[in-house]
């Protein structure tokens, strides 16, 4: 009766123990951080301009930026697709134009791909922007 008992209590813990463990499936690499930059420039019409610029600290394949300044305005950059290689400057705006400066806390949110895996990422990013223009 002693055997049964330590049987019985013993069993769970065998079958815990050995139960089939399946292959983990890998983890996925972690997403691209961007160093962003700003340039302060003035607008054709004299006004006060920013441009943005991000660099990754990986290859990417981008596809789109979403940009949201401190008064909630959002702006998509559409990045075509294009592969950039780590470090490679990227200009978040059309050549030629600029943003008309906001001070506050801009927001930026990154939408693409790893490259070459093609693992998807979505990485939100923020730039605070003084009102003080000039040295």
């Amino acid at each position: 009766m002693k055997l049964y008992r330590v049987a019985l209590l013993l069993l769970p813990v065998l079958l815990f123990a050995c139960g089939k463990k399946g292959p983990s499936e890998p983890e996925a690499p972690p997403p691209p951080k961007f160093n962003i930059s700003t340039v302060n420039v003035t607008l054709a019409d004299g006004s006060d301009g920013i441009q943005f610029f991000a660099k990754p600290d990986k290859d990417v394949r981008l596809v789109r930026v979403d940009i949201t300044n401190p008064l909630g305005n959002k702006t998509s950059f559409n990045a075509g697709g294009e592969i950039y290689v780590k470090d490679q400057l990227i200009e978040l705006q059309a050549p030629g134009t600029a943003y008309i400066r906001v001070s506050g806390t801009w927001t930026f949110e990154f939408v693409g791909n790893l490259e070459p895996n093609g693992d998807n990422f979505t990485v939100k990013q923020t730039v605070n922007v003084s009102a003080k223009v000039g040295p």
